[in-house]
Order: C-alpha cells, then structure tokens, then sequence
C-alpha cells in the first residue's frame, strides 16, 4: 500500500472513531438527562421521610385516574401529644412504620398511598372495592401495637405503642374537573366527621347528611 493509501486510511479511520466517539458521547450524554430527569421527577412526587408519593404526587395519581376512584384520608389520633411525650424522633419512627403499613395494606387491593402532610395520609383505590371497608381495616391495621426506639445516653429503650387514627372515604369521577378538585375536600369533610365521633372511626363522605359541610374546606 502506498504512503497516501495508508495516510487516507488513517484518517479515515481516525474520522470514523471520531463519530463513532461522539455518537457514544451524546447517547451517554442524553441517558444521563434522562435519569437526571426521571430522579427530579421522583423526588418532586415522593415525600422524603416515608418514600410515599407526596402531595404532587397524588394529584398526579388523580390526573390520571382513568375510571372512578375512592380517595380515603386517614389521619392520626393525638399525634401532638405523641411527638410531645416521645419526641419529633421517634415520631418520624411511628410515621415510617405507619406509611410501611398502609403501603403494605393498600397494595394487596391495588391502592396508592400517599403522605399528605405531617400526620395524615392519603390512599387511592379503585370505587369498585369496598373503599370504607378497607378503609376500616387500614385504620385497624394502623393501631396495632409499634414498637418504638428511643435513643439517648446511655442506652436505647424500646417501648411499645399504641396510636389510633380516623379516615375519611370520598369517592370521585376522575373525568369530571370539578369532581377531581372536590375529592379532597370531600374526604376531609368525611374526616372531620370521623374525628368528632371519637378515636379509630371510620366516615364515609354523604351529601345529604353533610349539606352546608363542602364549602371553604381546606385543598390540601
């Protein structure tokens, strides 16, 4: 081969692993913005502490719902006087091991959980299940007894608890806007009613006997 032959092929070659380069590069390039995006997204729709879908995320769930859903809120009892007695520690404890529970609950009748705020959760379920006697049995399953660490010198004490907690079952048509954005305010209203019956009650969401209870609540 002559000088020129083996020059052109080397350049060839040259320019060829040049493209072949810069292909790999921009394919690696744009699987790392997709993962960078894909982690923003995650972390916009999960709640930090439990791994549960966040307030984002449950609106996000409602978006999509593609038939009727019931959204079920349930909320713990006494929970100040808990994080007061206890401490913010070990009620972080008591909310990871409650969200673990209702995720473990939920996912045996295909719900979503969620963490709305603080104390208060969220499940979505498809209408066809019996949302509020599943409800039930998630508030059932959230005062079984925890067990609970308590860390500080010189050691760590474990105690067992017990904390109850209401829910509130609001059904909603995830086609109609107006239903959507109501749903919430629904549940909470459902709640409220639960609460004010006592500890560990379960409310389903009635507009005839809740008249005049729908409007200026809170969407979370």
């Amino acid at each position: 081969m002559s000088t020129l032959a083996q020059v052109t092929a080397l350049v060839a070659a040259m320019m060829i692993t040049a493209a072949a380069t810069s292909h790999l590069t921009r394919r690696r390039t744009a699987a790392r913005h997709r993962a960078a995006v894909a982690a923003a997204l995650h972390t916009a729709h999960h709640d930090d502490l439990t791994g549960l879908g966040n307030r984002a995320g449950f609106h996000a769930a409602l978006a999509v719902a593609g038939r009727p859903v019931a959204v079920i809120l349930i909320n713990l009892d006494r929970s100040r006087m808990f994080a007061a007695r206890f401490g913010d520690r070990a009620f972080d404890q008591l909310l990871v091991l409650t969200a673990g529970r209702l995720r473990h609950a939920a996912s045996a009748a295909g719900g979503q959980v969620f963490r709305l705020r603080r104390d208060e959760f969220a499940v979505v379920v498809d209408d066809r299940a019996d949302a509020a006697g599943l409800a039930a049995r998630w508030v059932a399953a959230v005062a079984e007894p925890t067990d609970i660490h308590l860390t500080g010198p010189p050691v760590t004490v474990t105690v067992t608890v017990t904390v109850t907690a209401c829910a509130g079952v609001a059904v909603l048509a995830p086609h109609v806007d107006a239903e959507r954005l109501l749903a919430l305010a629904h549940a909470d209203r459902a709640l409220r009613a639960a609460k004010q019956t006592g500890r560990g009650h379960t409310t389903v969401f009635n507009p005839a006997a809740m008249r005049g209870t729908t409007d200026g609540g809170p969407l979370r």
